[in-house]
């Protein structure tokens, strides 16, 4: 399932994975369908693309139909019920919403929550038309029971995923899906596709329950099937998640021109090497070659192939910019002068670098009590004598990692990346020792912990970076809360969920740090923390993000601050 933000993403940057896919053995791509079948590749697009003007909804529709018409991707597309037969059901294999809240613009915000809930309904269509069953796809009968009653297909609870189906009472069976999206970087930057990624990211990790096996995690949805009201009993349906994102090539000179050099020319020129000894072998009759040079001279890789590296990772490549070109001028509407150049000099119309999504992989479930028992203490890295004193003790670090952290940092060791005691109120400092965390491999997530002139405890968990770029300093996280502790006892807030897209705001210019949308409305007064004024004094309010009431008592949510510290989690050491 491809997962874009707008019509003509699909076009613009995806051709090469979907045209490979087309082509390709599934068992290659883990796809759920046998050797021999048609693939079944779906695209969903979040948006309808009705920017400029709402008429401009309609025309866009009609384009991305016609465009992966070209690609390969028919609508309606058809699931064989018999490999030896044409015969079989339809469904809608290119899917186009047009949802009030996932509206397209730079300027909006899209819900990671709204996304994995649309994300999660799109895959409860398709997995309950086909399963496997003794290794080929079988359409579930739409038919109703003989009782007349109503069959529905409905998602297990995470957490009663630990339950396995009754062998006697229901019939397991699976299937693997691929979501095939953008990474952090949205490959063109659009906000819209990096909240899509948000979304995919936020399935993966919260909405499936993970696994851990010998060689990989697994991400898993349960679908079962309600035969009678107020009974679970009836056929399962194990969904295995896989996502894979389009990697961002965020040089533009690279991304237009060098890609050519390092990419594109090498292989025209050990292509051309390989057929001139092809050529010469030929002329000789093969009497001055061994027969393992006749096998290195006949075996001319071809350009258009998927590479599969040894950690999961793929590239695709495809030698047809002709077909891009008439793809992406089936968006009509959006083939001016500069995507008209793109489509001859981009990479992405050439090659596609895909990246297996990591899953975070938790021991056992958050809500496991023996789990949390056998958790050893948490490790502080240890400072200089001189090095004021930490914020908090030993017991509420244990504390605050059972609440606040994801399990799949809890036996990470803690690092005191930031003090205002030791370090200074200079927000330089703030930004440069940071900053340096967050550039490392896995060190994306951060704990910050206020004190108050009051003695009381407030912070927030991050888990993108605060410092991102000089010129994007604002990210959306899914997994981010705020918390307050009084008496050791910690009340967290918008861990769970949110009903819009939290927000981690770093604005150099004004030097504050917050967390929240800062709107104000009925449900939302503020940001739901904010650190101002070189972190002398902060607020905080009542923020719809995150759920939570003023952090601290009285005064009207604004307190001053004693001292600040972030925290970071270290990578590579357990």
């Amino acid at each position: 399932i491809l997962v874009t933000a707008h019509p003509d993403d699909e076009s613009m940057f995806f051709i090469p994975t979907l045209r490979n896919l087309l082509s390709a053995d599934p068992k290659e791509m883990g796809a759920g369908y046998c050797p021999g079948e048609s693939p079944i590749i779906q695209v969903l697009c979040l948006s309808n693309g009705d920017y400029r003007d709402v008429a401009d909804g309609t025309i866009r529709t009609q384009e991305i139909y016609k465009a992966c018409s070209f690609i390969g991707i028919q609508n309606p597309q058809t699931i064989p019920k018999d490999s030896s037969t044409n015969d079989g059901d339809t469904i809608q294999a290119v899917t186009v919403l047009d949802n009030g809240r996932m509206k397209d613009g730079p300027n909006e915000v899209w819900s990671t929550e709204l996304i994995a809930q649309t994300v999660m309904e799109h895959i409860r269509k398709v997995v309950t038309s086909i399963a496997c069953v003794n290794g080929k796809l079988a359409v579930q009968t739409k038919s109703s029971p003989s009782n007349g009653e109503t069959q529905s297909w409905n998602f297990v609870e995470k957490k009663s995923m630990k339950e396995k189906p009754s062998q006697e009472r229901e019939l397991a069976q699976s299937i693997n899906v691929n979501l095939l999206t953008f990474d952090q970087g949205g490959v063109s930057g659009h906000p819209n596709h990096v909240d899509v990624f948000l979304g995919v990211r936020f399935l993966v990790n919260e909405k499936c329950h993970i696994t851990r096996t010998d060689s990989e995690s697994v991400a898993t949805l349960r679908l079962r099937q309600q035969q009678k009201v107020n009974t679970l009993s009836g056929n399962t349906i194990d969904v295995n998640v896989r996502a894979f994102t389009l990697k961002t090539i965020a040089n533009p000179l690279k991304k237009y021109f060098f890609w050519a050099f390092v990419d594109l020319i090498p292989f025209f020129l050990v292509w051309l090497f390989q057929g001139l000894r092809y050529l010469i072998y030929f002329l000789l009759g093969g009497f001055l070659f061994s027969k393992r040079d006749h096998l290195l001279v006949s075996g001319i890789q071809l350009f258009t192939r998927t590479k599969t590296t040894s950690d999961g990772n793929l590239q695709c490549r495809i030698m047809n910019p002709y077909l891009v070109w008439r793809a992406m001028a089936a968006h009509h509407s959006q083939f001016v002068w500069y995507r008209r150049l793109s489509v001859i000099f981009s990479r992405y119309t050439y090659i596609n670098d895909l990246n297996k999504l990591s899953i975070d992989t938790p021991p056992l479930e958050e809500d496991d009590d023996e789990y949390i028992a056998s958790l050893p203490p948490v490790v502080a890295i240890k400072e200089d004598k001189s090095s004021p004193k930490f914020l908090f003790t030993p017991r509420q670090m244990n504390a605050l990692r059972e609440a606040v952290i994801p399990t799949g940092l809890h036996h990470r060791p803690w690092k005191r990346i930031y003090s205002l005691s030791r370090d200074g109120d200079s927000f330089i400092a703030f930004q440069k020792l940071v900053g340096e965390w967050n550039g490392k491999q896995g060190q994306q997530s951060t704990l910050l912990i206020v004190k108050t002139i009051e003695g009381e405890l407030i912070g927030g968990y991050a888990d993108v970076p605060f410092i991102v770029t000089a010129s994007n300093t604002i990210g959306s996280a899914s997994r981010s809360c705020l918390f307050r502790m009084e008496n050791d006892v910690i009340t967290v807030y918008g861990k769970q969920h949110s009903l819009c897209s939290k927000k981690i705001i770093l604005d150099s210019t004004r030097r504050i740090i917050a967390f929240g949308g800062g709107s104000t409305g009925k449900s939302d007064e503020g940001f739901g923390m904010c650190l101002e004024d070189g972190f002398s004094r902060g607020t905080t309010a009542r923020c719809e993000a995150f759920g939570n009431a003023p952090l601290v008592k009285g005064h009207g949510g604004v307190f001053d601050v004693l001292d600040v510290e972030v925290w970071g989690f270290v990578f590579g050491q357990f």
